[in-house]
Parts: C-alpha cells; sequence; structure tokens
C-alpha cells in the first residue's frame, strides 16, 4: 500500500526544482499514479501529401508549440493498429514529452547536415525530418541491438539520406566532422518514466542522479566539438532534477567559450527559473505527457 505521506526522495526532488506547495503536491501525485503519458504520432517521409491520420484527434491549434506533422489522438484511439503504420509507415508513435523537446527546433535555420548522437528508437529523428529535411542526415547509437531496431524504424518509414552508426561521442568528437544540428536525447534518470507508470528504482535518488550528470556533460563535451560555427545543438532528457538538466548546460556555457543558450518563444511559459540562461521544462500538471527538459544552444560563428 503506498503511503499517504511523501517520501524523502520525493521532497528531495520538488525543493531541487523549487516548486510552490500546490506544484510540487500535484508532481507527487503525477509520480505516483504513473498516469500521465499523452501518447502523438508524427508524419513520415512515406505520407502522402495532405495525408490525415485515420482517428480522432484532438484540436491542438492553440497549443503553439506543436512541431508540424504532429497528431494527438483523442483519449481511447490506437494509431498503433492501423495498417497506416504497421504496414506502410505513414506515421511513427511517441509520447508527446518528445514532440515538446523538440519545438526548439522551430529556431534552427534548415540544415545541411545533421547528427542525432543517441538517437534509437528513432523519435526524435522522426521530429526533426518532420521540421526540416537534410541533405546529410545521421542516427547514431551505441548499443548494437537499439541500433538494430532503430535501423528498421528508419527504413519503415522511409527516412531518406540516412546514415546509420554505432560510434561513441568521444569517437564522433575524433572525427572531425562538422554538422549543422546535433541532437542530443541524453541518457538520464528517466524520473518521467514514474509518472508514465513504469517503475524505474532509484531514479529519484541522488546516486543515480549524480552519475548521470557526469555522464551527461562528457557527451556534451564531445558533442560540442561536432558542431559547426553557426550551428545548433539541442540537449533534451525526459528527467527533472536540474542537476542533469540546468547544471549540465551551465557547466558547458562556462567551460566552452563560444556557445549561448537559445530563445524560444514558443516555450516561454515553461521556462525554468533555475537558470540565467533560456532553458525549459515542461512537468506532468502542464498536461501535455510526463514531461522533460530541452534547451537549444548556439555555437556562436566568431568562435
Amino acid at each position: 500500500m503506498m503511503p499517504d505521506s511523501p517520501s524523502h526522495a520525493e521532497l528531495r526532488l520538488c525543493s531541487r526544482l523549487q516548486l510552490s506547495e500546490s506544484s510540487s503536491a500535484a508532481l507527487i501525485r503525477a509520480l505516483r499514479a504513473g498516469e500521465s503519458s499523452r501518447q502523438a504520432v508524427v508524419l513520415t517521409p512515406r505520407a502522402p501529401q495532405d495525408y490525415v491520420p485515420p482517428f480522432a484527434c484532438v484540436d491542438t491549434s492553440e497549443w503553439g508549440w506543436l512541431p508540424p506533422g504532429v497528431f494527438v489522438p483523442q483519449d481511447g484511439e490506437k494509431p498503433t493498429v492501423h495498417e497506416d503504420y504497421r504496414e506502410h509507415g505513414y506515421y511513427y508513435s511517441l509520447d508527446l514529452s518528445s514532440c515538446w523537446e523538440s519545438a526548439a527546433l522551430a529556431e534552427v535555420p534548415p540544415p545541411a547536415s545533421s547528427l542525432d548522437l543517441c538517437a534509437a528508437p528513432g523519435g526524435k529523428t522522426m521530429l526533426m525530418v518532420a521540421r526540416h529535411l537534410p541533405l546529410q542526415h545521421v542516427a547514431n547509437e551505441v548499443n548494437a541491438s537499439r541500433r538494430g531496431i532503430l535501423r528498421q524504424n528508419l527504413e519503415h518509414c522511409g527516412v531518406p539520406n540516412t546514415e546509420v552508426t554505432g560510434l561513441r561521442p568521444d569517437q564522433w568528437a575524433e572525427t572531425n566532422r562538422l554538422f549543422d544540428l546535433l541532437l542530443v536525447d541524453a541518457p538520464c534518470s528517466g524520473q518521467s518514466l514514474l509518472a508514465k507508470g513504469i517503475r524505474n528504482p532509484g531514479c529519484l535518488g541522488a546516486s543515480m542522479v549524480n552519475g548521470n550528470a557526469k555522464r551527461q556533460k562528457g557527451i556534451l563535451l564531445a558533442a560540442v566539438r561536432c558542431v559547426a560555427p553557426g550551428g545548433h545543438l539541442l540537449y533534451t532528457t525526459c528527467t527533472y532534477d536540474p542537476d542533469e538538466n540546468e547544471k549540465v548546460v551551465a557547466y558547458i556555457l562556462k567551460r566552452v567559450p563560444g556557445w549561448s543558450a537559445v530563445e524560444i518563444p514558443a516555450l516561454e511559459s515553461f521556462r525554468s527559473i533555475l537558470a540565467a540562461f533560456p532553458a525549459y521544462r515542461m512537468l506532468p500538471e502542464h498536461g501535455f505527457g510526463a514531461g522533460g527538459f530541452s534547451c537549444l544552444l548556439r555555437h556562436n560563428p566568431q568562435h
């Protein structure tokens, strides 16, 4: 039976996020209920022109941040049972939080080249392709089994001009290849999984958070070496703790000259109060899924 009083780990997270009493209560309820996940679909290059999915969708016209080609099914709809998904690959199913995280790409000029550094199973690549179709895209995944799933999803959805690779971030940094856009959906403690009803023991603990933060800093230190001057890097996670989000970005901005965070007007209502630079966090109480973090960085040309 679930205890009524908040745990130390839950209170610690709320305190670190500087949440109000009501927001703290809402987050703890969401973590315990595990019912915050919301489904979305993004159209793929295989979708016919003016294609509309064969299921009822929510009116999202007033949201202001939803990427192009994304539809949100009404409650009770099951997009993955349709032939358009299973046989034709007209759309890709993913969590709505991922769509929110990629809204920052609205501020990125169409890239000639792009690299999704932690790409499996492929959602961020699909969202990027729905907005920009680069002349050259690399979808990278270190884990071999996940890389197989990534390749299968990209082929099924008809993503063109895409190379699938399996290099570590430090190996990419040594290739001297530069990209206009880098996507880093970083491995993290995955605290939002709790809000989706997925068990994730230890994800609220300092040990897991600190370990992931150290890994994320290493990934970003390598990733920034792969971005061309004037290019962008989108850093996203599916966790809440500032040690894995704002503090990781702050570390990079302080340590690596020539980088700045980009304002995202469409996400202004989600702006983090925990950073002096533009960074954005969505929590379950916003009603758009389990939540996540997003920060767009720019490599200033003079450097």
